[in-house]
């Protein structure tokens, strides 16, 4: 993993509240599936696919969720460019 990506993991964590390493180690195994108790452990390839699960979940944060799928649709049909 590079330190760019290190500092993104860093502020995409921040940005979601999770500021535990304990916390943040339990996060990537939910999100990757991998058990890590290191940040040496990750990859590149692996960082950034942490990195986008990461930004993709600061994204719904905000978003609130009806349980219907019409309603929480991300995005637009034909019918709403119409």
């Amino acid at each position: 993993m590079s330190d760019r990506q290190r500092e993104s993991l860093r502020a995409a964590f921040a940005q979601l509240g999770v500021t535990a390493a304990k916390d943040q180690f339990a996060l990537v195994e939910t999100l990757t599936g991998q058990r890590i108790s290191s940040p040496r452990e990750l990859g590149a390839q692996q960082a950034q696919a942490l990195l986008i699960q990461l930004r993709r979940r600061s994204e719904q944060a905000g978003q609130t969720f009806t349980g219907n799928a019409w309603a929480d649709r991300q995005e637009d049909t034909w019918i709403d460019k119409l």
